[in-house]
């Protein structure tokens, strides 16, 4: 058989990066990458140790952002709150958002 490009390799490591954040487990992706691609048990842990650090650089690089993303919401969520005159919920979200930011523990 022969070896792989270097855009099928990052086409398998995207599809197996989506099947872990889908919930799927090793044997799955084993027998998945056995079907579909015929590769070995070996090739496929590589497959997976690859997309486990693509997933863990998308959270890492876009930590900030997300931060940021959650806060705007909360403060949209908490404006919404206030006029709707539910003040429990508003105060959630000020605590919320505090906590996020670490204003609070």
């Amino acid at each position: 058989m022969a070896k792989s490009t270097k855009i099928e390799v990052d086409m398998r490591v995207n599809r197996i990066a989506r099947l872990l954040a889908n919930g799927a487990v090793r044997s799955e992706i084993v027998q998945y990458c056995a079907k579909e691609w015929e590769v070995a048990e070996r090739q496929t842990d590589t497959y997976i140790a690859k997309a486990r650090e693509l997933i863990r650089a998308d959270w890492e690089t876009d930590r900030l952002t997300f931060t940021a993303e959650i806060l705007a919401q909360l403060a949209t969520l908490q404006k919404e709150a206030r006029k709707q005159n539910n003040l429990n919920a508003a105060l959630g979200c000020i605590k919320t958002a505090a906590q996020i930011a670490q204003v609070i523990q």
